[in-house]
């Protein structure tokens, strides 16, 4: 039964650009039961595949559509997106500010976390493959869940 749990990969999550009622789309279980720190390696390795592995064109493709998306939300989820990044800006120090002028794209911080699904799921691929994934606190963190 834990292998079964550790197996699932799906969980409503809503769309941070459109509104919660208005769509639901699949995420990993298995982010939501991590911790923090441990999400921040996942992201870390998930943007590494985007940003490296990706070809160009593909990343582009995503971007487009993410600009897409902001494009034809409503006024106050866009409003909502902007006070974020916004926040994430004045959250950061000047240097960290200065490094991002001149910051290659295409950038995985850009993408929904719709869009960061699948490479996040790339990412626990290639942590399993590498054996940095304990699949028994894994499962027992899912059943808790669940």
């Amino acid at each position: 039964m834990p292998r079964l749990l550790a197996t699932l990969a799906l969980s409503l999550l809503a769309s941070p650009f459109l509104s919660e009622n208005a769509h639901a789309q699949y995420a990993d279980i298995r982010w939501e039961v991590l911790e923090p720190d441990e999400q921040e390696i996942v992201d870390l390795l998930a943007a590494d595949f985007y940003e490296d592995s990706l070809r160009q064109s593909q990343a582009i493709a995503i971007e487009a559509h993410t600009s897409e998306l902001y494009k034809d939300a409503a006024p106050e989820d866009r409003a909502r997106f902007r006070a974020e990044r916004r926040q994430s800006w004045d959250a950061m120090t000047e240097d960290e500010r200065e490094a991002l002028r001149d910051a290659k794209r295409p950038a995985y911080a850009n993408l929904t976390e719709e869009q960061k699904a699948p490479f996040r799921a790339i990412a626990f691929d290639q942590l399993k493959a590498a054996g940095a994934i304990d699949e028994d606190a894994l499962a027992a963190a899912l059943r808790n869940e669940i």
